[in-house]
């Protein structure tokens, strides 16, 4: 079982409207569809998604305007949304989003992450990444087992500062850190990282298309192709993320 996010795209729709639109454009890809399974399903249960850090961005001009998908916008009783910040909402017309606003913004975020990472590889010891450790298991399963690779690895100061700072809600060090390796994260080209970032800055993991389409990472492409059909939507179409689970 895992989550992952899908950008949905509708026709014009109301923000009112929104919660019954997205639940027939996703009707098609529930996994309990049918009763004895649905082979073209995606997900169990899904969620408007949006929070720090992952909003849409609204261009300026457009501050307020009542086709956001907002707190203020969406009844309550149809789907609780959160407030969010200035030029912050989850989703709407598509002439109404910064696009652009929101890959500068990744790109951003993996700016200071480096630098944070940075400053921490100034005050402790250089570290190894995991793989140097699930080698010695690998020339003596018997005598080292995973577990104790993991434990060294993460016994490393560097690699227990990151993980204590995710734990803590370091800006900069999310959760996933605890579940990724910071050193071999660090230690990939950050240029690439950076683009790559960049590319997932709109679109999710999965796309919904206006003909109701379904793609994903799981196909070769998927990025660029996807950021395309976005920048190309017409300006009313709508927009929004969802949080799956499958």
């Amino acid at each position: 079982m895992t989550k992952f996010v899908a950008t949905v795209c509708l026709p014009p729709t109301a923000p009112r409207k929104i919660p019954k639109a997205v639940a027939a454009a996703m009707a098609p890809y529930d996994i309990n569809r049918a009763q004895e399974g649905n082979p073209e399903g995606h997900w169990d249960w899904w969620t408007i998604r949006g929070g720090t850090g992952n909003a849409y961005l609204v261009r300026p001009p457009h501050e307020g305007d009542r086709r956001l998908i907002t707190a203020s916008t969406v009844p309550r009783r149809k789907a609780a949304l959160a407030d969010l910040g200035p030029l912050e909402c989850y989703g709407g017309p598509r002439g109404l989003l910064d696009f652009d606003a929101m890959r500068k913004r990744a790109s951003r975020t993996q700016d200071a992450l480096l630098a944070a990472w940075t400053e921490l590889t100034a005050i402790h010891p250089p570290a190894r990444p995991l793989t140097d450790f699930l080698a010695r298991h690998e020339s003596d399963p018997d005598g080292y087992s995973p577990a104790d690779a993991r434990e060294e690895h993460l016994a490393q100061p560097l690699v227990q500062d990151v993980a204590q700072r995710a734990v803590a809600g370091d800006p900069h060090f999310g959760m996933s850190f605890l579940l990724n390796d910071p050193v071999a994260y660090f230690a990939r080209e950050f240029e690439e990282t950076r683009l790559g970032a960049v590319r997932c800055a709109v679109p999710g993991f999965a796309l919904v298309t206006l003909e109701g389409t379904w793609t994903d990472a799981d196909t070769e492409d998927y990025w660029d192709r996807a950021n395309r059909y976005l920048d190309g939507l017409d300006p009313e179409a709508v927009v929004l993320d969802l949080l799956c689970h499958c």
